[in-house]
């Protein structure tokens, strides 16, 4: 079953990110003031890269934008501790203000999206690429090199991996394998081919959907990838420059196939922020099965549009998915507990032990400030030979 609708309608990319720092000594002038600016971005560039993946819902984009309003202002607060001379402050002043001007509209994006104001929601779009327009013209002036500039997103590893011990499938064919015959199924636009390097449970397309994912993956490339034994990670960049991290999990056939993505404007496939929840999502969504609490369950989910939400008291289906009911039924009749197998700056994955089948779950950081993960989805793999 699909868990997660496929990253098609993008919205506008989010905007260069600087960061926030400050330093009192020595004065700052003139001929100083973009160096120092500079070191203020880079030492918090941080802060923007633990914010979660884009939001795709009125619900998530508000919780988007809402972060990277408070993550914008404390780069303003920031600049205003500068020990700036006179002549340094006055050149600093337009920067500052344009910056303003986009956190006022981050905060006009979130407010549009919480009330579900598409109309308002452009307004404030447009509103904040003139505000973009405006800083950046004030870094160019300025002549900095960090502030006002693209972020250099890497790929990073992560340093997880299942546990050596753990009895899991493992796949047969490689991540490698698996996101090069995604991407050319995608890229030939064939909803066959797609569907078919689709995981079993994942859904299929219709023909426009196809024909987005072919607009999306043309001349994408593959910044990286990740294995974390019956499920892996690829980086895919398309050639807009937008990161879809990609997840693929074993099939019932045993070989990895596609089974979601997010876009993540930090790239998501570097290690996950510190004290973040995501292994703690996971073992409450089982514990909620497992109660019959659909309160608790609800909980652990993104947002309340979400496809999983429960709206009686027991927990006895959620979504649609052909596998729901073994997925339910293997929780509350066991007592295994999810044990990760990766973990990443986009998605958490943990192994479940099962009957009939073994399970991946996977959890999402979701959009806004801090290390905020929750349940997004879960998988039936094969058992071990």
């Amino acid at each position: 079953m699909k868990k997660l609708a496929v990253l098609l309608a993008l919205l506008a990319s989010v905007f260069a990110v600087t960061a926030c720092g400050s330093s009192k000594n020595p004065t700052i002038t003139p001929d100083t003031l973009a160096s120092a600016m500079d070191e203020v971005c880079t030492d918090t560039n941080a802060d923007f890269e633990a914010l979660g993946t884009r939001g795709l819902t009125m619900p998530a984009i508000a919780a988007e934008f809402q972060g990277y309003a408070e993550v914008r202002q404390a780069v303003i607060d920031g600049f205003d501790e500068l020990n700036t001379d006179d002549d340094a402050k006055k050149e600093l002043q337009p920067y500052i203000d344009a910056s303003e001007k986009v956190v006022a509209q981050d905060k006009a994006i979130a407010k549009a999206a919480a009330e579900n104001d598409q109309k308002a929601m452009n307004q404030a779009f447009a509103a904040q690429g003139a505000a973009f327009n405006e800083r950046d013209k004030a870094a160019r002036e300025l002549g900095t090199k960090v502030c006002g500039q693209p972020a250099d997103i890497k790929v990073e590893p992560t340093g997880t991996a299942p546990p050596d011990d753990l009895d899991a499938y493992q796949p047969k064919n490689s991540v490698d394998d698996a996101v090069a015959k995604y991407i050319k199924a995608a890229q030939s636009g064939n909803c066959g081919l797609i569907n078919a390097n689709r995981h079993t449970d994942a859904g299929d397309l219709d023909e426009p959907n196809c024909a987005s994912v072919q607009k999306s993956l043309a001349n994408a490339k593959v910044a990286g990838t990740e294995s974390y034994g019956p499920v892996a990670q690829a980086e895919i960049v398309g050639a807009d420059g937008t990161h879809f991290t990609s997840y693929f999990v074993t099939d019932l056939d045993g070989n990895l196939r596609y089974g979601g993505d997010a876009i993540h404007d930090q790239g998501g496939l570097r290690p996950a922020p510190e004290g973040n929840d995501s292994q703690a999502t996971a073992e409450a969504t089982v514990q909620a099965i497992r109660d019959d609490d659909a309160a608790a369950f609800n909980e652990t989910l993104p947002f309340e549009d979400s496809p999983f939400w429960i709206k009686g008291e027991k927990v006895d289906k959620f979504g649609d998915g052909e596998y729901n009911a073994e997925f339910i039924k293997d929780i509350k009749d066991g007592d295994a507990e999810p044990v990760q197998l990766g973990l990443n700056s986009a998605w958490g994955f943990y192994f479940l032990e099962g009957s009939k089948y073994d399970w991946v779950i996977s959890t999402i950081h979701i959009p806004g400030v801090g290390g905020k993960y929750r349940f997004s989805g879960y998988y039936p793999i094969p058992k071990p030979d």
